[in-house]
């Protein structure tokens, strides 16, 4: 993680301007952004043995004729290998993108902002000893939330961004056959950090 925040502040430092650029790091995201998982748990019955690696990257910059809306995007890589009786291996990459308002737009670093973006995933299901269950699944998410200036680090601003979001997905092929129609996630998501350069 250390590595990530200096690798992103010296990627800020040469391309940087009047801070129309934004890089999320949040609670959900923030073991996604490159953390492997290796867990065990031991029962009375099968143990579970779980490895998880997740890279999950967000980024959003200005639209020059545009004031206070930015342009979004993010793109992820989640896979779940878990041993517990039959062993499963849950692969899921994608990408969405939208658009972010900040509605105070000279101050973004102090702005209430609310964004909108549309994505689709690949997702795999393989279960041993079954055939394996994939499909494209399709997924809004939509976020509202408050920047609060915490300082400026070199030429980057770090702002504390709690957020509301709502993501809502679509589930296809084998999977929606097999196992989801839908869902939804709600997330209050109070460690929010928005690096601005």
């Amino acid at each position: 993680m250390k590595f990530l925040l200096a690798l992103v502040l010296l990627v800020s430092s040469v391309i940087a301007s009047a801070q129309s650029r934004i890089v999320s790091i949040d609670a959900f995201d923030l073991s996604y952004t490159g953390g492997l998982l290796i867990k065990s748990d031991s029962g009375k019955g099968t143990d579970r043995d779980e490895t998880t690696f997740r890279l999950n990257l967000n980024y959003a910059q200005n639209w020059e004729q545009y004031v206070g809306l930015m342009w979004k995007a993010k793109a992820y890589i989640n896979r779940q290998d878990v041993d517990w009786g039959v062993d499963s291996v849950n692969t899921a990459w994608g990408a969405a993108g939208g658009l972010l308002y900040n509605f105070q737009a000279d101050n973004i670093k102090e702005s209430f902002f609310a964004g909108a973006m549309i994505g689709i995933e690949r997702m795999t299901v393989e279960a041993k000893g079954l055939d394996d269950e994939s499909g494209f699944n399709f997924f809004t998410d939509l976020e509202f939330g408050k920047r609060f200036d915490l300082g400026q680090y070199s030429v980057a601003n770090i702002s504390y961004a709690p957020t509301f979001a709502v993501t809502l997905k679509r589930y296809g092929g084998d999977i929606r056959d097999e196992y989801f129609k839908s869902g939804n996630e709600i997330k209050i998501n109070f460690l929010k950090f928005d690096i601005l350069f």
